[in-house]
């Protein structure tokens, strides 16, 4: 028998944390964050503990998962973004087993886990006991070593598909892997990401939005402003790209901001990048006062790469927006948002803000430089063909994302209700493979 439980992720765009039981064993794929909720969280208390974090849905309920507990043999971790490992740090230590990953991952989350950590090489295959294993398949995704889990079983196989998407000319890292996903037979169960499913098209190559940053840094009239880029901490081939092109531009690219410092140094440490040849990273703006004071009177020779895209009270963008830095915006300065804007109410309203106060220094914006790392529809469309599921969950997303892989699957010959299940957090269904 098969149980599929849903934690967290199928009412939300975040907070991804599903488990897979199997007869008398089971195992958790992911311990998301929902980012939304947890951005509000900080901006209200600096200290959290596991029961806030719950009653607040910044984290997943894994209460439904109490009965279960001594079953669960691993927590397997696709890839290393907050939403889908973050609350690893809040949840996994009332698990007694191992999180299982890729080096990197493992890399970005071995400072908030007590479990025991087991590194697995991306395309490569664990085997978590004599009925279970998993295997770690290549994806491209805005951060290295992203992968779909391929789960088999005694029933069959379960594909774990979210954030995945497929780029036929990745920046960093290899295409995903289709020529394996082709070789798996009798795929018992599709996890389906649908953050984009609702978009009828294909989404576009990382290297498009190289050319969108080229076109825009070495295509206008910069002069001796500055330059201010930002993008999503973990997105390594952007930030590479960024890189690239201020060495082009004659410039030094600067990275300045803790979590960028937390992504690049596991990069650097896996010999995945070397930035810090080229460039320099400063972890903590507030002692290095001095060094940003010296190089604001040198602005034409640098590219700053800050955090703070989404506006956070605490990133950098948005100490320089409140003149908190010895770092100044100035008037006719770039400032180049390289990321969407989470479509969460109070992400929304904090990106707003920034951009009203970025406005008022008469800075020029440059928004939307940026390429999804999802899976539109047409890429899904694909993706149920090559692996032709029995049945098909729809998840990483709320419930109309849900639904537009539903109403796909349908199109495709699926039926909701028969091989099309649409659940909600603190759900659960069974599956009866023939």
């Amino acid at each position: 028998m098969l149980r599929i439980y849903g934690v967290g992720g199928y009412e939300e765009v975040g907070r991804n944390m599903s488990c897979i039981e199997i007869d008398d064993e089971a195992i958790i794929l992911d311990m998301g964050l929902y980012m939304d909720r947890f951005v509000a969280l900080q901006e209200k208390v600096s200290k959290f503990d596991t029961k806030m974090l719950v009653a607040e849905d910044a984290i997943p309920n894994d209460k439904i998962l109490s009965h279960i507990k001594k079953k669960i043999k691993a927590i397997v971790i696709s890839h290393a973004h907050l939403d889908h490992m973050g609350a690893i740090k809040w949840l996994a230590t009332s698990y007694n087993c191992p999180i299982i990953t890729t080096p990197y991952t493992a890399e970005v989350i071995k400072r908030n886990a007590s479990n025991r950590i087991i590194k697995v090489n991306v395309n490569s295959v664990y085997k978590i006991s004599k009925n279970i294993e998993i295997e770690f398949i290549n994806t491209t995704h805005s951060v290295p070593q992203s992968t779909i889990i391929h789960i088999k079983t005694n029933y069959g196989s379960i594909i774990y598909a979210l954030d995945y998407k497929n780029d036929n000319h990745p920046v960093i890292g290899r295409k995903t892997n289709i020529r394996r996903l082709k070789e798996i037979e009798d795929v018992v169960l599709l996890i389906a990401d649908s953050t984009n499913a609702d978009e009828e098209k294909k989404t576009f190559s990382e290297s498009i939005a190289k050319e969108m940053l080229k076109d825009i840094m070495l295509g206008m009239e910069t002069g001796e402003h500055a330059i201010f880029l930002t993008t999503f901490s973990s997105h390594i081939a952007r930030l590479k790209s960024m890189l690239n092109i201020a060495k082009t531009l004659g410039r030094k690219a600067v990275f300045i901001g803790k979590s960028l410092a937390d992504y690049i140094e596991p990069a650097e440490k896996l010999r995945i990048i070397n930035f810090s040849k080229d460039a320099e990273i400063i972890d903590n703006p507030r002692k290095a006062q001095r060094k940003l004071s010296d190089m604001n009177r040198n602005r034409e020779e640098y590219v700053f790469i800050v955090t703070g895209g989404l506006g956070e009270r605490n990133a950098v963008l948005t100490r320089l927006a409140n003149d908190e830095l010895s770092l100044k915006i100035l008037p006719q300065d770039f400032i180049i948002f390289s990321c969407e804007v989470i479509p969460t109410p109070v992400i929304q309203a904090n990106r707003k803000i920034l951009e009203q106060k970025l406005h008022r220094k008469k800075a020029r914006l440059f928004k939307d430089i940026h390429v999804s790392g999802h899976a539109s529809r047409e890429e899904l469309r694909d993706l149920i063909e090559i692996l032709s599921p029995r049945h098909i969950l729809p998840a990483h997303g709320d419930i109309a994302k849900c639904a537009s892989t539903a109403m796909l699957a349908n199109e495709m010959g699926y039926e909701l209700g028969k091989n099309i299940h649409i659940i909600q957090n603190g759900q659960s269904f069974k599956l009866f493979p023939k």
